[in-house]
């Protein structure tokens, strides 16, 4: 036997598959709960159907859920299943898409707290970890490509 450390490649590779399979799972989490609630709530746009009230909107959102449920069904749910794919095909922007999707994850959780005034810490705060944990991938999946471009 050897008293060598294991090489330094298989070990950046087996990094960057659980990297990628976390990621995945995670965009995959969101887009299905974001698909869902965007689903939900403009189809109901009372939002009751998740046990929501209009009455939960601020006195100046005077309108219902659609909007919101359009934002979410579009931003929350679709992007991120997008991104699913621009990860799986290794695409080269594919750590930037993820690093928004986390962004855009963690300004929808600001939005209701600061703007419409909602407290759902059961939902907020799940959310606003999924989002870090996503920017916190993309960062390390852009310093693999950067290690491996000095590598070259």
């Amino acid at each position: 036997m050897s008293d060598e450390p294991p090489s330094q490649p298989k070990d950046d590779e087996h990094d960057a598959t659980v990297n990628k399979f976390s990621t995945v799972a995670l965009l995959i989490l969101l887009g299905a709960a974001g698909t869902f609630n965007g689903v939900s709530l403009t189809s109901d746009p009372s939002g009751r159907s998740l046990g929501l009230d209009v009455a939960m909107l601020p006195s100046w959102h005077t309108w219902d859920y659609r909007i919101s449920g359009l934002f979410v069904l579009f931003f929350l749910g679709l992007g991120p299943l997008i991104c699913v794919a621009a990860v799986l095909v290794d695409a080269s922007e594919a750590a930037v898409y993820v690093a928004c999707a986390g962004l855009v994850t963690i300004g929808w959780v600001v939005w209701q707290i600061l703007v419409l005034d909602i407290d759902a810490p059961l939902a907020q705060i799940p959310l606003t970890l999924l989002g870090v944990a996503l920017i916190l991938l993309a960062v390390g999946q852009l310093r693999a490509r950067a290690r491996d471009r000095r590598r070259q």
